[in-house]
């Protein structure tokens, strides 16, 4: 029988078996429709570290136009058991430091080199392979798309932990270590690095993913996004800092970029700010003084306004835990109008089981009348100990429906276009 004689549904699934076993490096030279699809599959990830970017430079056009996502991982240098529960030195953080710039020019100077065709992805991980090896053993870091997961990451050398089972919180030390801020360009010679580092043009969706505790500060995402002229999408997932001074600091360089010109072809921003509430528990070295992180975000509304007014020319906007859909509102001023937005995801503290829907009716008719474009609006509840509560509110031309999931009452309104 003749491979051409068979219907097209069935040729895709005979392929797709193929690819799911793995091994398929002599498949591609069966055919020219088996070449065209083992190859999309074979270049559609790509999991590089610096030492790999040569690479690229060997790459045909052809084939780096099949790259949809790259996971790219940053490797800071290891440490033992007599440095986990000690911040850095002087010179350790100088060469954290000198590895992650190095990274980041080498990755962006060969991608430079390649001119914009289609989507294209740049996820990019910054860790020690020594992290997951002494208190925080439950840390992976993964590619985000799973169809790199058939490269699974390398694995870290056999490490003996001398840390004892019996004690369930890391030190207080040991958080700050691995919670650090990444430094790029931090000392007197910023103004040598970031114009070194080219602008690349193919690059279309930008990830800052949560498994990277090290913290990306907004000083940082001025230059690097500067870099990415046609970035459409951006995931930033920070982490929130464990003392009230410090998270101030934070904000005031959140806010900064914020304030800070977004790429034209930006469509869609999310940012999500992680927490773990248990960690502010940690006190075990006595050395520095306790985490004093707010048990409840509170953003100075100096930040809402900026990270709402930055978001106006937005098609799709994601900001859980940030900032609250309360103050997301509060800040407007009378001017502000997203014309183009069509989702939109907030977190609010209000949206309270024992409450009802009034509050959260409040906001979503708010939402509805700054909004007309918009066809999907979801309502989250930030308090922890109900993570397993949320509201889904999708809003049409003529209608609002109200949903809901897990422990909460389901609600049906409608509003009427005026």
């Amino acid at each position: 029988m003749d491979w051409t004689s068979l219907a097209a549904e069935l040729r895709n699934m005979i392929l797709e078996a193929l690819i799911h076993e793995g091994n398929v490096a002599y498949y591609p030279s069966v055919c020219r429709e088996w070449q065209s699809t083992i190859e999309r599959f074979n270049f559609h990830s790509f999991n590089p570290t610096p030492q790999d970017i040569p690479v690229f430079e060997n790459m045909t056009t052809r084939n780096f136009g099949l790259i949809k996502y790259i996971w790219y991982s940053i490797e800071l240098r290891n440490y033992d058991c007599t440095e986990c529960d000690r911040l850095e030195t002087d010179d350790q953080r100088e060469t954290n430091q000198a590895t992650v710039e190095d990274g980041l020019r080498t990755i962006f100077c060969a991608l430079s080199e390649h001119p914009p065709g289609g989507n294209m992805t740049l996820d990019i991980s910054i860790h020690s392979p020594s992290d997951s090896q002494h208190h925080f053993k439950y840390i992976r870091f993964e590619p985000a798309n799973t169809l790199s997961s058939r490269n699974p990451p390398k694995p870290t050398p056999y490490h003996v932990s001398t840390h004892s089972p019996s004690v369930p919180l890391p030190s207080v030390l040991a958080i700050h270590k691995i919670f650090w801020d990444i430094e790029v360009g931090a000392d007197s010679e910023e103004r040598d690095f970031w114009p070194s580092v080219p602008t690349v043009p193919c690059i279309t969706h930008l990830l800052l993913r949560r498994q990277t505790r090290r913290r990306w500060g907004g000083d940082n995402l001025i230059p690097l996004i500067a870099r990415l002229p046609n970035l459409q999408d951006l995931c930033y997932e920070p982490w929130r800092k464990w003392t009230p001074l410090m998270q101030h600091e934070t904000d005031c360089k959140l806010m900064q970029w914020s304030e800070s010109p977004i790429p034209r072809n930006m469509k869609k921003m999310t940012i999500f700010e992680d927490f773990n509430e248990t960690y502010i528990s940690a006190n075990r070295t006595g050395s520095i003084e306790a985490l004093e992180a707010e048990p409840v975000r509170t953003t100075p509304m100096s930040v809402t306004a900026a990270l709402a007014e930055a978001s106006l020319g937005l098609q799709h906007l994601s900001l859980a835990f940030i900032i609250d859909a309360v103050r997301f509102w509060e800040v407007r001023q009378p001017y502000w109008v997203w014309e183009r937005l069509l989702t939109l995801s907030l977190t609010s503290r209000d949206l309270v089981p024992h409450r009802g829907s009034k509050d959260a009716n409040s906001m979503i008719i708010q939402q509805h009348n700054q909004s007309r474009t918009c066809q999907n609006f979801k309502l989250w509840s930030s308090r922890m100990k109900d993570k397993d509560m949320s509201q889904d509110r999708s809003i049409g031309c003529l209608s609002l429906e109200i949903l809901a999931t897990g422990a909460w009452t389901v609600y049906r309104n409608s509003v009427r276009q005026s």
